[in-house]
Parts: C-alpha cells; structure tokens; sequence
C-alpha cells in the first residue's frame, strides 16, 4: 500500500527521523470499526476547521467575564471590606504582646520542598522505565497483594470476633481471585500498552511540560475564581442561580485545562502510533491543535461533566444520599467516556458529538475489553503513585531533619507539604501515560494494521502472546505475526 501523508503537516515541515529522512506513515485499514477511514482523515489536518465553536467562543467570554469580576473583587471589594470591618471594630489592640520567639529557618522548608519536588520527579521517571521493563510482573504482583489484603481482612475479622467482617472479606476474596483468573490472559497487552506509552512518554517528553503548564494554569484559574467569588459573597444579594453559575465556572476551568492535557498526550500517542521512525516534536503540534481547532470540543465535553459537578456541589449539604450516589456514579461514568472521547478528538479532529458516537461504537464492540485494560494498567499506575508519596516523604523527613532537629511542628509541615508536591509530581508524569495507554487502545482496535507496519516491535508486544489481541489483529486484515498483512 502506498505511503500517505504524514500527520504534521498542519505545523510546516514533516516529521523527520534522527538521521534527517522524512518520518512515513502508512494505515492499511479502510474499513475500519468506524466505517470508512482513511489516514489522510484522521491525522493529516490540512484541511481541519474549528470544532465546536460555539463552546470554544463561550469559554474565553466566561473567562473574560471572571477575571473581570475578579479584579473588581480583588481592586474595590475586598479593600472596602476590610475598611468596614476595621471601621467597626471597637476593641483596641494597644495592650503590649512579647514577641513570639521563632527559630525556625524558612530557608529550610523551601528546600525540603524543592528536594522533594526534585525527588518526585525523578521517582516519576524511574517508575517509568520500571512500567516499560516490568510492567507484566508488577501488576501480577498487585493482583497478588489485593487477593493477601482481603485475606488479612478475614483474618482480622476472626480474630477480633467480627463475623461480618470476615463474612465479607471471604465475599470479596472470592470476587478478587474470581476476577484474576478470568483476566489474567488479558494482562500481556496492558503490559505492552504501558511499555508503548511508557515509551512515547519518555522519547517526547514535550507532553509532560504541557502536562505541567496545564497543572499552573489550572491553579492561576483557581486563584482567579476565588476572588471572583469572595467579590459575588461580599455583595449584597444571595441567589442561587448565580452560585450555580459560579461553581460551573470553577470545574469547566479546571475540567479544560486538563482535558488539554490528556488530549495532547493522545495527540502524540496516535501520530507515533501512524508514523514509523522518530518525530520531531510532536507535542508542539498536538498541543497546537488542541488549543485551536480542537478546543471547542474539549470545552464542550469538559461543560458536560462541570455541570454535574456544580449540582453536586449545590446539593453538598443535603441529606438526599441516594442522589449525591447517582450524580457520583453519572460524574464518573462521564468522565470516563470522555476520556475515551477526547482520544478520538485528537485523533480523528473531529466534533465532540462525532468522537461521542464513535467512542459509544468502540465501546460497544470493545467495552469490556477497554475496562478490563484500564483497570490492569491504573493498577500499575497508582502503585507508582503511591510509592511515589512514601518516598518523598521519606526525603522530605530527612531533609527537614538536617534543618529542625528540634522542631517538631516545622518537620511535620515538611513532611506532610513535600510528601503532596512529590506525589503530585509523579502523578503528572503517570496520568501522561495513562492517557497514551488510552490513545493506544483506540488506535489499535480501529486499526492494527498500522502498528504491524510502522511500529512492529509494539504489534509483537500487543499480540504476541494475548490470543484475544491476535484475533482482533486478524479481523482488521493483519496477519498472524510479525507485522505480515493478509493481502
């Protein structure tokens, strides 16, 4: 079949390999899961246009309108606030206080805080080669230690006299080993999946800085929605409507910036997935589409899940349990199909309501199997995260040590804020791989052909020995093994 275009021509020059050719691309599928697909459709954007643009347009004026709000809160509202409250104090302070002694060296908590930031980046990077080398063994493993935990919880329960709780340890042990024998066949592929994404994320490592701008954007947001909203409380009407609005603005803000994120993970994930040989950063132009031609469909996905999360926050202090349940579960299972959906906004550039209805046939053809995957590989992904918690913590202890040997209160404070900041260090670099394992999974079921023929070495690893995967591969036209097509 012939070569086609490759998929970053939107940016200017193709990819290039290390050695100066031009980076091929080539798709064997035409008749894919999708219907008809070419791959000049799905990832050369030479003829993109803006998706969604109405939600593209209703973002940036919502915003406007926030940081107006908030520079009135933050210029006029908040300084006049403080003059009534000081106005109307009458108490006086003039009684002499001894100054509090304080030894403690604020030199030494930025420190702490850098060592464990630097800690938990490297934490994150090491995990990562460890995902690509022993990704199989560490998620038996942690099927292993779920079956030992429920195991310990019925020992617990007997040993203490509680029945219940040994009654429904034995439930839950019975579910976990049921669970792990009928999957265990299916874990070689989320093994391989992490090893590609792995891969994808360490060789273009363009998508962990767009992983780490979105990170401080979301924050700058969420400093500028304060503001806003101390301005809306200190006026002098109360309405509902507003503060639903508000909250609504809170989580699309934060809910976007994410999702940019994780689509321009996916972005990069799928042109390695189409193109053979090494690109030249790819992540520039994947986050250039998700922030231009995409972003209307990410700002519309993105509404979607922030207004269930502003109706959960306005029914917070209800006593309607069963209703909080409900709007979780919908929440989550949302969330969860965008993810699947954003994937098929960076691949295909297509409307948010297109990339629903195709994800809706993906799962209809390969539900079962994309949660079965997601579930092996979060398995991998949150032990990472978690060792990660514990190691920083572990530096940070040390390192205020060396600077409050008699503080306990500061070495605490260390402790606690350097164990969050490394932690949420590794998460940035595992979520860019959980991300491409989406992307991955996505692009393997509608077309393996592809992966046969620019990345082999990946089809070996996705079929070799997942008989499942090998029939999938067949069903798409692809033969037996080593990246052979069936004419």
């Amino acid at each position: 079949m012939a070569a086609v275009p490759p998929p970053d021509n939107v940016d200017g020059p193709s990819p290039t390999t290390t050695s100066g050719q031009t980076a091929t691309a080539t798709t064997t599928s035409t008749q894919g899961e999708f219907g008809d697909s070419e791959f000049g459709d799905r990832l050369a954007y030479t003829k993109s246009q803006y998706r969604d643009l109405w939600a593209f347009i209703l973002f940036y004026v919502h915003v406007v309108v926030i940081i107006v709000v908030a520079i009135y809160g933050w210029a006029v509202a908040i300084p006049e606030a403080a003059e009534e409250a000081a106005a109307a104090s009458t108490t006086s302070t003039t009684t002499t206080e001894e100054p509090m002694e304080n030894d403690a060296n604020p030199a030494g908590v930025l420190i702490t805080l850098v060592v464990s930031l630097v800690a938990g980046i490297l934490f994150g990077l090491l995990w990562l080669q460890c995902m690509k080398m022993f990704a199989e063994y560490i998620i038996k493993i942690l099927l292993f230690v779920q079956i030992a935990c429920w195991v310990v919880v019925i020992i617990l329960g007997i040993a203490i006299g509680a029945l219940v709780l040994a009654i429904i340890g034995g439930i839950f042990l019975l579910i976990t080993c049921l669970y792990t024998w009928c999957i265990w066949h299916r874990i070689p592929f989320a093994a391989a999946c992490l090893w590609c994404a792995s891969l994808i994320v360490q060789k273009y490592p363009g998508v962990i800085y767009t992983a780490v701008l979105t990170v401080f954007l979301e924050f700058i947001w969420i400093l500028i929605w304060i503001f806003a909203y101390v301005a809306y409380l200190l006026g002098e009407t109360d309405n509902n409507i507003v503060t639903f609005l508000l909250f609504i603005s809170l989580y699309w803000g934060v809910n976007v910036w994410r999702n940019v994120s994780h689509t321009t993970t996916c972005g990069v994930a799928a042109t390695w997935y189409f193109t053979s040989g090494t690109l030249a950063s790819p992540a520039k132009g994947a986050f250039k589409r998700t922030c231009t031609t995409s972003f209307g469909s990410i700002c519309f996905g993105s509404l979607l899940v922030a207004i269930l999360q502003a109706i959960r926050a306005m029914l917070r202090g209800s006593k309607n349990g069963l209703v909080m349940c409900l709007l979780h579960c919908i929440e989550r299972i949302m969330r969860y199909f965008n993810k699947y959906a954003f994937a098929q906004v960076a691949i295909y550039g297509t409307t948010f309501w297109q990339s629903a209805q195709r994800t809706w046939d993906l799962f209809m053809n390969n539900g079962l199997k994309a949660l079965i995957n997601d579930d092996l590989s979060g398995l991998a992904l949150t032990c990472g995260a978690l060792l990660g918690l514990v190691v920083c913590g572990i530096v940070s202890y040390f390192v205020g040590l060396a600077f409050y040997p008699n503080g306990e209160a500061e070495l605490i404070a260390c402790v606690v804020v350097g164990a969050v900041l490394g932690y949420y260090a590794v998460v940035i670099i595992l979520l860019c791989v959980a991300s491409g394992v989406v992307a991955i999974f996505v692009c393997f079921a509608e077309d393996p052909a592809a992966c046969a023929t620019n990345r082999p070495e990946a089809y070996e690893r996705l079929t070799g020995v997942s008989p499942v995967m090998q029939e999938i591969a067949q069903n798409r036209g692809v033969g037996g093994g080593g990246g052979q097509q069936m004419a």
